[in-house]
């Protein structure tokens, strides 16, 4: 009896050190996998701050490209508002042209390092609070309202091309070089039709685009705004090494 006592204790303790590697086996590799967790966010974190600089050049130029079709938008209505033409056609056409092909320019965010991150599972393991709520806040709600927008001054600028340009035709010189999507347009020709400058459809286009422009910027300040404070909390939350 005594022997079998033995031998099942012997037993117990051969399957507690066994069950025991197995755990401790499994921690390991827990353990093992989480540090390869970390280190994999903290290089899509470093990542993110490159990306995020980039989208705040992109920002930049294109919050000044909307401000200058503020200026020329107020140009062509301070011009109209006393129902007298003051400026020449080829003011007019200038400040249109720069109106029609720029008002619609667009933000797009390089959004794929923060897929990465939710994606991988490394979102989840950024400590701070501020900076995860700013990430979902950029990539989703802003980004939501930022498509929006280009969505509306897409169809404000067919809108101008198919009902304003045949009244006030400018035709562009197009550069055989000219890849640049930001490139400045120069005037070829020109056709203003005064009736219609003066009339109350085509300010009714302009305060549209004002409007929208101006929607638009508001939104990208926003948006500017996010972007520096990620840049530093993430800056913040990097390892110098």
């Amino acid at each position: 009896m005594k022997n079998l006592a033995d031998k099942n204790i012997r037993y117990l303790i051969e399957f507690i050190v066994i069950i025991s590697g197995v755990f401790l086996s499994f921690y390991l590799d827990d353990i093992r996998e989480l540090g390869q967790k970390k280190q994999y966010k903290d290089t899509l974190i470093k990542e993110l701050i490159i990306t995020s600089n980039q989208d705040l050049a992109q920002l930049d130029k294109v919050i000044s490209d909307l401000k200058d079709v503020e200026i020329n938008i107020e140009t062509l209505l301070v011009d109209i508002l006393d129902g007298e033409i003051n400026l020449t056609d080829e003011l007019i056409a200038t400040n249109y042209l720069a109106i029609k092909t720029t008002m619609n320019f667009s933000f797009y965010p390089l959004s794929g390092t923060f897929d990465q991150l939710i994606s991988t599972g490394s979102f989840e393991l950024i400590e701070s609070i501020e900076l995860r709520r700013l990430l979902i806040d950029n990539y989703t709600h802003l980004s939501q309202r930022n498509n929006a927008n280009n969505r509306s001054l897409d169809d404000l600028w067919l809108s101008f091309v198919e009902n304003v340009d045949p009244f006030i035709m400018v035709i562009p010189i197009i550069q055989d070089d000219a890849s640049y999507i930001y490139a400045d347009q120069e005037i070829g020709s020109y056709d203003i039709d005064h009736k219609f400058y003066l009339s109350k459809t085509f300010r009714s286009y302009l305060v549209s685009a004002k409007s929208s422009v101006s929607t638009n910027l508001d939104m990208l300040d926003v948006f500017k705004k996010n972007y520096n404070q990620i840049i530093n909390l993430a800056e913040n939350k990097i390892d110098p090494s």
